[in-house]
């Protein structure tokens, strides 16, 4: 359901009018919270997408503004698994095969592509809004590690006055119609804010060396990979925006609920709702996966090959020694 269903939940519960902008701005503040609490806390049915990409190897690449989290990842032909690894191991002592059919997840940041020009940066829109938004680029130039410039969006282009050669966040200051485009002084696209959020997000990975090669391989399947992905959270700010699982909204309003009693100090109507938000949760996730096949792999655990455990004297470790 749309959010105009929350929130008229969320205020008859609680005394507010949404049709009032002050009092819906605060009752937006704690359903916001609440979505993002609960869409944290599980991947919930309707929650994770499937894509296809082609990708090369040995590079890092940027999944789309949309791509929330990565979940796992297999070729196209073969359908062989990707390892999908954190930074830290790639520098341990004895470090984990990272060559090989592995993706190193590298964080999230504002850029998709980096700044490969260093001058000044444009942002463009759609149409200029009866209020005009207002982005700020934060990044670092010659002459200092990090500076930030806001420009206001009365024109469909406007150019900094910095000339930035690495750029931290792009960010907007309210929910409006249309898409902030940031591009370099070549035209070279590297952020796009949605008009549904607040923020450039991309999400960066470090693509293994193999099997793959890091050209172009045309229309070779090798080079098409499956992707798992949860969807990016935008947070709710129109009567028609709806939360990315459907039949999760009363488990939303009662997480709010829950934030909004909390921040009273009305402790045990917190935790009531808490409790009755999991149990709701608890409830839907059964149902939705009734009718699924769930499987349970029986493998050997890695650890058991880090060391193998070696008997002094046993035979067939020893050939040439006496059994004893």
């Amino acid at each position: 359901m749309p959010l105009k269903y929350i929130l008229d939940q969320f205020c008859n519960k609680i005394g507010l009018d949404p049709a009032q902008s002050n009092q819906r701005s605060v009752a937006l503040r704690f359903i916001n919270e609440g979505a993002k609490e609960l869409y944290d806390e599980s991947d919930m049915a309707g929650s994770l997408m499937e894509a296809l990409f082609k990708i090369n190897g040995d590079q890092t690449v940027s999944f789309p503004s949309y791509f929330g989290d990565l979940r796992a990842a297999r070729p196209f032909d073969t359908q062989v698994p990707i390892h999908i690894n954190q930074m830290r191991p790639r520098y341990n002592v004895v470090n984990w095969a990272d060559m090989w059919r592995n993706y190193r997840i590298k964080n999230k940041h504002a850029l998709h592509t980096s700044v490969r020009n260093q001058s000044v940066v444009t942002v463009t829109v759609h149409a200029v809004e009866a209020v005009p938004i207002e982005v700020t680029i934060v990044g670092s130039t010659d002459y200092s590690d990090r500076v930030s410039e806001t420009l206001v969006m009365d024109a469909t282009s406007k150019s900094t006055t910095n000339t930035f050669n690495d750029i931290f966040s792009f960010t907007k200051n309210i929910y409006n119609n249309y898409n902030a485009v940031l591009t370099d002084v070549d035209g070279l696209d590297l952020a796009v804010i949605p008009n549904n959020q607040l923020q450039s997000e991309y999400l960066h990975v470090d693509v293994s060396s193999l099997p793959w090669s890091n050209v172009d391989g045309g229309n070779i399947q090798a080079h098409w990979i499956e992707v798992l992905y949860k969807k990016r959270l935008a947070l709710l700010s129109v009567d028609a925006d709806e939360f990315p699982a459907i039949g999760y909204d009363d488990v939303v309003v009662n997480k709010a609920l829950q934030l909004y009693y909390q921040e009273i100090e009305k402790t045990e109507l917190a935790l009531a709702y808490d409790q009755k938000a999991t149990r709701t949760l608890g409830r839907i996730h059964n149902n939705e996966n009734r009718a699924t096949e769930d499987c349970v792999s029986l493998v050997p655990n890695p650890h058991d090959s880090l060391q193998y455990h070696i008997r002094p004297y046993r035979p067939g470790w020893f050939p040439n020694l006496p059994n004893v």
